[in-house]
This record gives C-alpha cells, structure tokens and sequence, in this order.
C-alpha cells in the first residue's frame, strides 16, 4: 500500500491536486476535508467537516491542504502535532501571526513540509538562475494583469489578502529565488472596482541586494486575457517569462527558449517532489518550504501595508 493522504479544502486547487495524485499514482487519498461533497470525485475517501475530526479519526501519511488564506491555521498545526508532513497552498495565511504560529509548530515537529509555489520546479526558472549567475539585469519588470476571479472570498482583502498578497505573490517568490531577501518595499495603487474591496491596480518597487530594483505592476481590472510573468533585461539581450512556466531567452545569437511540455507539468513535479521527500526523507527535493514561504508571505504583506500607509517599508528578512 502507498500513502496514505488526505487533503483539506477541493476547491479548484484542491480538485487539481487530487486529480494529479491519482493520475501520477502518487497515494491514496484516503480521507478530505470539504464543504463540498467529495462523492464524486474520491468516491473511497472518507469525508470529514475538520481536520481534528480527520485527525482523530484516520491514520495518515501526507496532508494536502488548498484553502482560502484567511482559514489556514489549525490544519497546518494539526499535522505538525500529530507529526504529519504537509504541501499547503500559497500564500500559508494572510497575516504574519498565523504564520509564525504555524511555523513555531513546523520547527517543534521537525515535519517535511512544501508550499504551492510551482513556479520554482520549472526547468525556465532554473535557466534564468543559470544566466543570472554571469549576466547583471539591467530592469526586472514583473507583472500580474488579470480579471476578477469568480470566489467571493477572493474579492475580500480580510479573507484573500488582496491581489498582492494572493495572486502576485508568486511573482515576489520568483525574485525571491533569482534576487534574494527584499531590503525594501514601496507601492501606490489605485481603487477602481467596486467589486473588490482593495487595490484594484497597484505600482510595487522592490529593492533586492546588489542595487537591484524590480518593478510589479498589478491589476485585476482586465475584461479580456491576461498577462503574468516577469521581462528581465540584460546588457546582452532580455529574457521573458510567462505563466506558461516558459522562457524566451532573446540575445544577439537569436532567441532560445526553456520550460515544461505543458503548464501542468509544473503542478505534476512539485507533487511527486513532495510525495518522494516524505517516502524518502529527502528534504532537498522541496524548493519552497513552509519557512521559505513565510518569507514570500512577509514581502507580500509590506507591499500591502505599503500600499495602506503610503511609506516605503523596510524588509526585516533579509
């Protein structure tokens, strides 16, 4: 028998995961946790209303949890307790109390533990890494263009965090990875939907070691398409990422490219990384932990409390 897993919240994300569980054989999905009925997709999982409810009940190997951010919490420390190891969906909360919490928890149990930003297994990324060791940028432009999404919670800084905090923060994790720990953050938005609560559009600056300053353009007022990635410019070319998980590398010998077959291969790779980590104990496989996440969480809230204050913040992370 493989692992046992249970996963907590089948909304979208929580569907994909399940789904690329059983299609990659990667365990069984024993037991959920779900306001919605799970008959239907994991018929032989065992449906609970919380995760202590779960906990208390079930034997288990491996977690999976894909809830919105103002929920995280009590899932996470659960497991940690019962000795569980986790992959949780970003960003792990929407304020910095509940994910020290989590994180004080994590440490104590000395649990294997993995955060959803996918971005970070694709072969693109790690080309970029490549060029950035022997090339200076000259600009790094990320952006996040894109509508309203359907949840209502989304729509809700209290329960989402905002644009900043749950979409483009996995833009803040890519420069993260290529540029180190943020010294300061300073961003100007703007509200122009009354179907959102927040920023509609927002202007982020974000000052990495080296002197290197990155720009984040937000906004989720799109009608139409959507535009997310990062352009990065160099003395001898450019290189543009989208969300494809692709890489346009453009220089004097023409244009070369790297990145998955397709875009689910990167939700594909950081679930087999996790799953093999917990069979193995191999901890170098997971390219984005729950300590490492909680960095990206920290950078994601200055740029938001930026944004309420006006004020550059400095960056206690680096």
């Amino acid at each position: 028998m493989g692992l046992r897993i249970a996963i907590v919240g089948l909304g979208s994300f929580g569907t994909r995961h399940a789904k690329t569980i059983r299609k990659l054989g990667l365990g069984e999905i024993t037991a959920v946790v779900s306001r919605r009925t799970a008959r239907k997709l994991l018929p032989e999982a065992r449906s609970y209303k919380t995760a202590a409810e779960l906990l208390e009940k079930e034997k288990i190997d491996a977690m999976v949890i894909a809830i919105p951010p103002s929920v995280h919490g009590e899932a996470e420390m659960l497991a940690a307790r019962h000795g569980i190891p986790f992959f949780v969906e970003k960003p792990v909360s929407n304020d910095m109390i509940t994910a020290h919490d989590i994180l004080d928890e994590v440490r104590a149990s000395g649990i294997i533990t993995s955060v959803g930003y996918h971005s970070r297994y694709s072969s693109a990324i790690s080309k970029a890494r490549e060029i950035l060791g022997s090339e200076e940028p000259l600009s790094i432009h990320g952006y996040w263009l894109d509508g309203v999404p359907d949840a209502e919670w989304w729509k809700k800084r209290g329960e989402s965090g905002g644009q900043l905090v749950e979409q483009a923060t996995h833009i803040i994790d890519i420069f993260r990875y290529l540029f180190g720990e943020p010294l300061e953050i300073y961003s100007k938005g703007r509200k122009s939907l009354s179907s959102v609560d927040f920023e509609s559009s927002a202007e982020t600056i974000i000052t990495f070691p080296k002197d290197r300053i990155a720009v984040l353009s937000t906004s989720c007022e799109k009608e139409k398409g959507s535009k997310i990635g990062f352009t990065i410019g160099l003395r001898k070319g450019a290189m543009d990422y989208s969300w494809n998980g692709k890489l346009s590398v453009r220089s004097s010998d023409g244009t070369s490219t790297a990145g998955p077959d397709t875009p689910n291969q990167l939700y594909e790779d950081e679930l087999r990384a996790f799953f093999k980590a917990v069979e193995t104990g191999d901890r170098s496989l997971i390219r984005s932990d729950y300590e490492d996440a909680v960095r990206t969480l920290e950078a994601s809230l200055l740029a938001r409390e930026s944004l309420r204050t006006g004020r550059p913040m400095k960056a206690s992370i680096h």
